[in-house]
């Protein structure tokens, strides 16, 4: 799985980026995973507070979706003393060193993970990447975050993060590239279309079996989810199209499936020169924030106590473009005297 902030930095930059420590690691390490503790401990209290307000049925489902968060967090800081564990075998010093310095790095990017480190009042946009392994969509997020070509496909899939500005707001744009389909055991809830605000659908215009997955993952995804409630955008790449490998999707198709979903917006792009990356994203973003001012409206003003002046609903105004600024990840120097964290005693 991929984790990126996305930035200007060569594939080469960002690597370089990531290889030292984060400073968070070493003894204070386990204290950051130690607060899972206590955290489980709190968790209780939002769980009591909601089955004294909103149906039991409701303050469950919540809790369970609690408690398997706590769960997921606390299993990872076992698995981090066993690869400490697991180096101290390694005979070559050299070789010791280096991946440990390597799962620092990733014990400090998790305890800084975003959760710990930003304000609630961040506002994020989610945004879902789908598309099968011919599709492209790989490359399109790579050329967005880092303005380079990239011709492998992930068939993981990744997440990435960064910095976009919509009418004058900062966002923390979530970008989720699916390694599959949307979609979850029978009768469950399917997380992805859960989380997200706005698809964007990809094919690739030299493939028709990437065009044909993409109403078949369209119709997975209003399994779960209201497509009403989701901004789309469809996409078909044309990154490497030429004599020997012709365009197999004509225009008239690709907007045919763009109206077969829910007449959403389509663009053609290019990953090698950057052909419309930059305007998909900036438009799924628009879309979001307008679907979201949309909604405010519709809620209505709110309704003001006696003898107060009346409340007033926000206008309606158009959306400007959108801009985008690029965030830089900024690593701590790595310190050679930095050591694994330690089990924090009972």
């Amino acid at each position: 799985m991929n984790f990126q902030a996305g930035g200007g930095q060569s594939p080469q930059q960002q690597q370089s980026l990531a290889a030292p420590g984060g400073g968070g690691g070493g003894a204070g390490g386990g204290g950051q995973f130690g607060g899972a503790g206590p955290g489980a401990g709190g968790g209780g209290g939002p769980s009591q507070q909601l089955a004294s307000g909103p149906p039991q049925q409701f303050a469950l489902s919540n809790s369970a979706a609690i408690r398997a968060e706590i769960q997921r967090f606390e299993s990872v800081h076992p698995n981090i003393y066993a690869i400490y564990d697991l180096i101290e075998r390694i005979e070559d010093l050299a070789l010791q060193n280096q991946i440990r310095e390597h799962v620092i790095s990733i014990e400090d990017s998790f305890v800084n993970s975003q959760e710990w480190t930003l304000s609630r009042s961040v506002p994020e946009l989610k945004v879902g990447i789908v598309g099968n392994l011919s599709s492209g969509k790989s490359a399109l997020v790579h050329r967005y975050l880092t303005g380079t070509y990239v011709q492998e496909e992930s068939p993981e899939g990744g997440r990435f993060k960064k910095e976009i500005v919509v009418d004058g707001q900062s966002y923390l744009l979530l970008i989720r590239d699916e390694g599959g389909p949307p979609e979850g055991p029978p009768g469950s809830t399917c997380l992805f279309a859960a989380w997200v605000d706005a698809v964007v659908f990809v094919f690739s215009l030299e493939d028709e079996i990437s065009f044909q997955t993409v109403y078949n993952y369209f119709l997975r995804l209003c399994s779960f989810r209201n497509a009403s409630e989701v901004p789309m955008v469809l996409v078909g790449t044309q990154d490497a199209i030429s004599a020997a490998n012709p365009r197999v999707i004509d225009d008239s198709r690709a907007r045919k499936l763009s109206t077969d979903l829910k007449r959403c917006t389509y663009y053609e792009t290019c990953a090698t020169y950057g052909l419309n990356v930059e305007r998909v994203f900036q438009d799924v973003a628009q879309k979001v924030v307008a679907l979201r001012k949309k909604q405010q409206l519709a809620i209505g003003p709110c309704k003001s106590l006696p003898n107060s002046p009346s409340h007033s609903a926000v206008s309606a105004a158009s959306i400007p473009a959108v801009h985008i600024n690029q965030i830089c990840a900024t690593v701590s120097n790595f310190s050679s005297t930095k050591r694994p964290f330690q089990l924090l005693p009972n």
